[in-house]
């Protein structure tokens, strides 16, 4: 699935503080989750929704705009087998974007949040 969702907002400065920020809400939320892992080119923060395993991938999109351009996808970890024999319940990726997508839509000066699928 590992639709991106797409915002903009000038309250971040770098992929660090939309990572902490999510993490936070994310913790206020009580879900089990690990701290920001920095990639260089993004962050990711690790979830266990109903036992599964959901990555959220997060930072500032390349795309030049006067406000800059954000985006965030959860993907489930799924194990490969599960994922060629189409035996997989997305239900705990289909959270973490009702999560996610709450989160977003709550930061102060938020706009064009929109799912690109």
């Amino acid at each position: 699935m590992s639709d991106n969702l797409y915002f903009k907002s000038a309250k971040f400065e770098s992929n660090k503080s939309l990572a902490e920020y999510v993490f936070t809400e994310l913790k206020k939320s009580n879900l089990n989750t690990d701290s920001p892992i920095d990639s260089d080119y993004m962050f990711s923060i690790s979830m266990n929704i109903d036992d599964k395993m959901v990555d959220l991938y997060l930072g500032k999109n390349d795309e030049e705009s006067e406000t800059p351009l954000w985006q965030i996808w959860p993907e489930q970890r799924v194990p490969f087998i599960k994922k060629f024999f189409g035996k997989v319940d997305k239900s705990p990726e289909l959270e973490a974007r009702k999560i996610v997508e709450n989160i977003v839509k709550n930061i102060e000066d938020v706009t064009d949040v929109e799912w690109d699928i």
